[in-house]
């Protein structure tokens, strides 16, 4: 009895660390804040440093082991832009119910003893169809508030704007994304898919060996060798050492040497025969299958500018300066409405999205139903991404509460919480998983359509010996009545 008293007493403990773990939804703090508006919120730290730094001397200690707890107890404001994928927000009430990058910083918040949900606001998307550009709006949100909390590249262009990132902890790297179509392999391609586990210059080689082979033999066998002298009476001794060399492939034929060097010669050669054969049966099974080829309109970012086929960007977004930069030759489509559905109707070739954001997309249904959306060539630069801050040192000592925030982030990296928070979030918002599809896919049983090629010349072989039999027969019956 008491023992299952204990029990439940653990549980209910787990039980109430668990929901105590848990992100609870919050109300933000500021909810009449209006994007580009005159308000001021950035917090003065320079007093807050100073004090940090000389109490700290004054102790004795180490400032820097002290410095993640530097926020403690204090209030910081921070800006959230729209981003379904990472921040949920309830519009009808105000409040913030989850997301990626929320609990994150929430997390954060614990660590570093920091408050922030009573000094928070949230701001909806720049529209480029009234002028407003990505960087604008970042330029605006980090002069008027501590902390900008989004998914941002952190890209050469936005900090050369004085803007300074947190941990990077997002992979930001611009990628092409398109619509891969299944391309079915041709009748050709299926029939002599048996001819795949050796290149073709093998194939020429092994015609040129039994050649050589045939050759050889006839030489080292006498020609009137009493094994071959009924075998050979209707063909010349290198025709019939043709045939046993050919043969000896596919163990239809077996040599009868009768010299020693003739035996010698075959032992070498049916060796050799043998380690062919193996390495033909271990490379068939899984090259006799003709895979479906997945094809897309472009390979890569070099082939859509060689084809002068467009690229979808964000107009104004965090890889619009760096790719017209990159790639001048490049061209480059703003949609009106964006989406990946510019890709599927055939108005850009492909789309730039960061990897992390595709890799949300990829997963889903909404966007990915069919999985024929992929990544396609390679990165084109690599880039790293996290919430940002306004670089300053001197008017409001912003870096301060970086320099406070980073130590604790970095523990979060090296402890496997942010691991399992991202994949946790993966796990979360995926409906759909494109991977195993195509495992599954990939793992097919063998079908007719995919062996007929071997029956095919089997037969073909088979027609063609038979013809040749009628013709000769008919040819010593004709000889017979004459």
């Amino acid at each position: 009895m008491v023992a299952a008293i204990k029990m439940h007493l653990v549980w209910l403990l787990y039980c109430y660390a668990q929901l105590a773990d848990s992100f609870q939804p919050f109300k933000i703090g500021l909810p009449d804040d209006k994007p580009y508006g005159k308000q001021q919120r950035r917090n003065h730290w320079c007093d807050e440093e100073i004090n940090f730094w000389q109490s700290r001397m004054e102790a004795g200690d180490n400032p820097r082991s002290r410095m993640p707890k530097a926020l403690e107890g204090r209030h910081i404001s921070v800006i959230m832009l729209e981003s379904p994928n990472y921040i949920h927000y309830n519009e009808s009430t105000n409040e913030i119910t989850g997301g990626f990058l929320v609990e994150v910083f929430e997390e954060l918040a614990n660590r570093t003893g920091l408050s922030w949900h009573g000094t928070t606001a949230y701001s909806r998307m720049p529209d480029p169809n009234k002028g407003e550009t990505y960087d604008g709006w970042i330029e605006w949100a980090m002069n008027r508030y501590d902390i900008v909390l989004g998914d941002f590249a952190a890209t050469a262009e936005l900090q050369e704007l004085g803007m300074r990132f947190g941990y990077p902890f997002l992979n930001e790297s611009p990628w092409l994304v398109a619509q891969v179509k299944v391309q079915k392999p041709s009748w050709y391609e299926a029939m002599f898919s048996w001819t795949r586990p050796f290149s073709l210059g093998l194939w020429s080689l092994i015609a040129i060996f039994f050649a050589f082979t045939a050759y050889v033999f006839a030489y080292l066998e006498p020609q009137k060798s009493i094994l071959y002298k009924d075998e050979n009476e209707d063909s010349t001794p290198y025709e019939h050492s043709l045939w046993l060399t050919i043969a000896s492939f596919t163990c239809g034929e077996k040599f009868k040497p009768h010299t020693r060097p003739a035996k010698i010669f075959v032992l070498a050669w049916t060796f050799t025969v043998s380690l062919i054969t193996a390495s033909y049966t271990a490379n068939l099974a899984s090259l006799l299958v003709v895979s479906d080829k997945e094809t897309a309109v472009i390979s890569s970012v070099e082939d859509a500018i060689a084809k002068n086929l467009p690229i979808c960007v964000w107009k104004g977004g965090a890889f619009d300066k760096f790719v017209r930069s990159r790639y001048p030759d490049l061209s480059i489509k703003y949609p009106r409405e964006w989406g990946y559905h510019n890709v599927r109707n055939g108005n850009c070739a492909a789309i730039l999205k960061d990897h992390t954001g595709f890799r949300i997309d990829q997963g889903t249904k909404r966007f990915n139903e069919h999985c024929d959306l992929q990544f396609i060539g390679k990165e084109l630069a690599e880039n790293f991404g996290s919430f940002l801050s306004k670089a300053d040192s001197e008017e409001h000592c912003t870096d301060f509460v970086m320099d406070a925030l980073s130590p604790a982030m970095h523990a979060m990296y090296t402890e496997g919480w942010l691991r399992q928070a991202k994949d946790d979030f993966y796990r979360q918002v995926h409906d759909i998983s494109c991977d195993s599809l195509k495992q599954k896919s990939d793992s097919k049983s063998l079908t007719v359509d995919q062996t007929f090629g071997i029956f095919v010349l089997h037969i073909v072989i088979s027609i063609i010996c038979v013809v040749w039999h009628f013709m000769t027969r008919h040819k010593e019956g004709s000889l017979i009545r004459n």
